[in-house]
């Protein structure tokens, strides 16, 4: 400036401006370093929250799974131990109606009747149906287990009761088995007699089924559609 022949006043305004200018952009700077600091540090603390809040779900869905898993565990063990138990129950009961079976053969031969007068357990264990406008019609329940006529006496054997009585005897007639049912209410001071007549049939299919032919009720024969509403009864029951 001063080879520029500028006097001294020039030279210190112009150094003033220059100065000015200087100092505001470095004001400006400085402003603008301090609002970014200021917004990364509470997008820091934004994200650290946000990072504490996911590892507090990371370390509550570690522990539900493996509660789940101890759960599934447990529930796979109940069903195994119910199968077992389940399985026992069969087997216990199949053993039993086998004594039954033999005692009936017992003492049939010592009454000079022969075995004539209880079912075979093939007979007993067949699906049980109904023919109904030349259609065979039965009851199937959970794990495609057919409803059989065990099935129908142990129903009626259920009913049992300090106040009911149940009388259950067989006998077979002209190629189909009789089974005569004589139930006794004490409290409503009533009897019932059932006379179910079934036999064997092969449907069209080649299946063995147990053939329900007559259903009678205190003397009265009960029509088809009585049968078809008794087997959507009992497919509520064998299914409950």
């Amino acid at each position: 400036m001063f080879n520029s022949n500028w006097s001294t006043e020039q030279i210190e305004r112009e150094l003033a401006l220059k100065f000015s200018a200087l100092m505001g952009s470095r004001a400006t700077d400085q402003k603008g370093d301090q609002l970014y600091n200021g917004r990364a540090e509470s997008f820091a603390q934004d994200i650290g929250a946000v990072l504490s809040k996911m590892s507090e779900a990371l370390e509550d869905q570690s522990l539900f799974r493996s509660e789940i898993r101890s759960l599934r565990d447990e529930v796979a063990e109940l069903r195994k131990e119910r199968k077992a138990s389940e399985e026992m129950y069969q087997r216990q009961l199949g053993e039993l109606e086998q004594q039954i079976h033999e005692l009936r053969k017992v003492a049939a031969a010592r009454s000079g009747a022969g075995d004539l007068n209880f079912p075979s357990n093939e007979f007993l264990s067949s699906p049980l149906v109904i023919c109904s406008e030349g259609e065979y019609l039965g009851v199937q329940g959970k794990g495609r287990k057919h409803f059989t006529l065990k099935d129908f006496v142990h129903l009626i054997e259920r009913k049992v009761s300090d106040s009911m009585s149940v009388e259950t005897s067989w006998k077979e007639q002209g190629g189909a088995w009789v089974l005569v049912v004589r139930t006794s209410d004490a409290k409503k001071e009533r009897q019932q007699d059932i006379v179910l007549v079934s036999k064997k049939t092969i449907t069209p299919s080649n299946n063995v089924v147990t053939e329900i032919v007559r259903l009678n009720i205190d003397g009265n024969d009960a029509p088809d559609a009585l049968l078809l509403t008794l087997f959507r009864q009992l497919k509520s029951v064998f299914n409950g």
